[in-house]
């Protein structure tokens, strides 16, 4: 049986939606960290949740006012996928190769999380991107044609023999929309758009963002995604 195999069966029955083996070898060290590979998955936030977010205003504000922010379904997702990647890597060592979790807690106990800038040298996002998954959109998120932006991921860095792919990102589909621009409260997005060689900072201020989810939810791709009947269910 296969690592693939392996690394699969240990992701899904932890609820991931999606699994991809990347190649990244060609990356600088500091993106790497002299890995070769990476295994990067993701969890579907569900389409209810998606309509209740659009349909209560200033949501993020009112679960953090009413201290229910903890059980918030996005909050918990990026919590759970956190933790599948840390077990990830621990069940890879257990195998015998030498593997990175980059849940948040590892990169900053590493050492690898800018505080002053807010960036990581190797986001999930990024990852996805070499994987096919989707663009970037004007929100400075991953857009998927699947789900938009309605994914929590997370990745881990391995040196275990992985057949992997090195896809280009998808040419971006945004065009014109400006959803994202006009509902953000802050003002924090551009409008810029979104190429191979665009940096976060020409598409996000992100001392303005506030992570109030408005982009995200109101994106045309998630929303699209939000009128299907889907179950997490693998």
């Amino acid at each position: 049986m296969s690592i693939e195999h392996d690394i699969e069966y240990q992701l899904r029955k932890q609820g991931a939606n999606f699994i991809r083996f990347v190649n990244i070898s060609f990356l600088t060290k500091e993106q790497n960290k002299n890995y070769s590979g990476a295994i990067l998955f993701g969890v579907v936030l569900l389409p209810e949740y998606i309509r209740k977010v659009r349909n209560t205003p200033s949501y993020v504000e009112k679960m953090k006012q009413t201290r229910q922010i903890q059980h918030d379904e996005f909050h918990l997702t990026e919590l759970k996928t956190d933790q599948m990647a840390d077990d990830l890597a621990t069940f890879l060592h257990k195998k015998g190769y030498d593997a990175c979790s980059q849940s948040e807690a590892t990169i900053e106990a590493g050492g690898f999380y800018d505080k002053h800038h807010n960036r990581t040298p190797l986001p999930h996002k990024t990852i996805a991107g070499l994987a096919g998954l989707g663009w970037i959109g004007k929100h400075n998120l991953l857009v998927t044609p699947e789900f938009g932006s309605a994914v929590s991921m997370c990745s881990v860095l391995t040196n275990a023999p992985l057949k992997t792919v090195s896809e280009q990102p998808l040419k971006s589909l945004c065009g014109t929309c400006q959803e994202c621009v006009a509902i953000c409260p802050t003002k924090a997005l551009s409008g810029n758009s979104w190429n191979a060689e665009t940096s976060r900072d020409n598409l996000l201020d992100y001392k303005r963002c506030t992570t109030c989810l408005e982009c995200m939810i109101y994106c045309p791709w998630t929303q699209k995604y939000a009128q299907r009947n889907y179950s997490r269910l693998p």
